[in-house]
């Protein structure tokens, strides 16, 4: 089972920019184009001015052209200048229709967060031309893009909303209500959420967990196809994590590569958007270790379904020691509607370049992702060996 091969660091150029905090947070395979994707990411800082928004469309390799990284085409834009931004950044993609754009796309989907004049963090919701995107730094463009910003269970505007992932015409979101280090880094805490916002309504609704988790997040959503979602996130019992001081070491490091992370077990689960109620709620600790209480940070970082029933899920972990690890969880979801107990676990071992710590986000043989040294990465591997195993999981 050999290590994908990474392109690192996979930016755009087309754009000057005061910034090397360049990212790479979503994927979707373009099903238009054979060996093509649509990632999205941020050319600039993703979590503080200046930023703009992200598209590379083509095959993720080592090629490079005049606007940045690999063989395709690269878009740079921003949410439009009415709402004064001071920063845009890119979270989701999903692929609408055929059209002339790059790729042979037409209409996309695109989530992600602006940052205002206050400093606020707020989610956007983008629906049409992906081509009326292309070198839209100015914020030009006002047609098809939605401001959303959350509401928080004591019926206040969150402070940072977080627009993750977006498949099936809904998005799969988180909110919080402090920032920091480790604020950030869980993504969670008192007064925050997770939810699905629909464009539709330009309304959030909660999701309702079924379990005693202190805390959720959701990162990641995919349609089935017969209108029914499955999310991916994480979920946290307690704050005892935060009491071991190599742990406390070690998130810091994780904040400083996954700034909106959650703390405590990896999580799947099946929700009604229209309800929010979650069901076959299921969670993972790296390489399978089960304990509740376990020493392991695990957090899926998005969703993707490879057929036959096996998600793949994107993760980190971190050790009580601080080592750190990334790659793909492969998970099987049984006849009955639940998912297995166990995962198959692929982890990205060190490069030349370093350790690709934080994936982002997945779509079968290609991930993306960041560094330990903080660059964004694209990689393309075999999954075949992953996928053959977890389809016997029980």
């Amino acid at each position: 089972m050999s290590n994908p091969t990474f392109f690192q660091p996979f930016v755009s150029t087309s754009v000057t920019i005061d910034s090397t905090a360049n990212s790479l947070q979503g994927i979707k395979k373009n099903h238009l184009s054979p060996n093509s994707y649509l990632l999205a990411g941020t050319t600039g800082d993703g979590l503080a001015p200046p930023g703009y928004g992200a598209l590379y469309i083509g095959a993720i390799d080592g090629s490079s052209t005049s606007s940045g990284s690999g063989s395709g085409t690269w878009y740079n834009f921003s949410v439009p200048s009415t709402w004064n931004p001071q920063q845009t950044s890119a979270y989701g993609p999903d692929i609408l229709t055929a059209g002339t754009g790059p790729g042979g796309i037409g209409d996309v989907a695109l989530t992600g967060t602006w940052i205002n004049s206050s400093g606020v963090t707020t989610g956007w919701y983008y629906k049409g031309d992906i081509s009326a995107l292309n070198g839209d730094t100015s914020g030009a463009i006002t047609k098809g893009f939605q401001n959303f910003q959350a509401t928080t269970k004591n019926n206040s505007p969150a402070n940072y909303t977080y627009l993750h992932s977006v498949d099936g015409g809904y998005v799969a979101g988180n909110y919080t209500t402090s920032g920091g280090p480790i604020g950030l880094t869980i993504n969670v805490g008192p007064g925050a959420g997770s939810f699905v916002f629909n464009p539709l309504t330009n309304k959030q609704t909660n999701i309702t967990y079924s379990d005693n988790a202190t805390y959720h997040s959701t990162f990641g959503i995919w349609e089935n196809g017969n209108n029914t979602y499955t999310v991916s996130g994480g979920a946290s019992y307690s704050r005892r994590f935060l009491r071991n001081r190599n742990m406390v070491n070690a998130i810091a490091r994780v904040a400083k590569i996954l700034p909106d992370a959650a703390l405590g077990h990896g999580m799947l689960a099946d929700i009604d958007p229209i309800t929010g109620i979650a069901t076959n709620i299921h969670y993972y600790n790296y390489n399978n270790d089960n304990n509740r209480y376990s020493s392991v940070i695990t957090h899926f970082q998005g969703i993707y379904h490879m057929g036959d029933d096996v998600y793949q899920a994107p993760f980190f972990a971190v050790k009580t020691n601080g080592e750190i690890y990334g790659g793909n969880a492969y998970i099987h979801r049984l006849k009955n509607g639940q998912f297995s107990d166990n995962a198959i676990w692929q982890t990205f071992e060190p490069t030349l370049q370093g350790s690709a710590l934080g994936p982002t986000s997945v779509a079968g043989e290609a991930n993306t992702g960041i560094f330990d040294g903080g660059q964004p990465f694209a990689s393309i591997g075999s999954t075949l060996s992953y996928f053959t195993a977890a389809q016997i999981l029980k």
